[in-house]
């Protein structure tokens, strides 16, 4: 039996996200799997070390948001957990309102 270790639902919403490497400014495009308020999963080959601190600008639909975040773990060839660390009000509001849209479709 498996227990669940995470603070919010995840989401399954494919998302596009540029992730900016806070320290040497390096830069990753990919794309989330899953979606929270707390964190995302991101899809990507070549995923950073846990621990990196970094800045997510996540793209759904039309609307964009700017979070940021710390890399939680990382699976080589297969992407990364990533946890938020700072989610302004604002932002949280755009993601409730994607999670409100795909809660009604199932």
């Amino acid at each position: 039996m498996t227990t669940e270790l995470r603070r919010a639902t995840r989401n399954p919403i494919v998302a596009t996200v540029e992730i900016r490497e806070r320290r040497t400014e390096v830069r990753v495009s990919a794309r989330t799997s899953d979606l929270s308020t707390m964190g995302c999963y991101v899809d990507t080959l070549n995923p950073l070390l846990a621990g990196t601190d970094i800045e997510l600008r996540i793209s759904y639909k039309s609307e964009k948001i700017t979070v940021r975040g710390v890399v939680a773990y990382s699976k080589a060839n297969m992407g990364m957990g990533i946890e938020f660390v700072e989610v302004q009000g604002s932002q949280l509001k755009v993601l409730q309102r994607w999670f409100d849209k795909i809660n009604v479709l199932h």
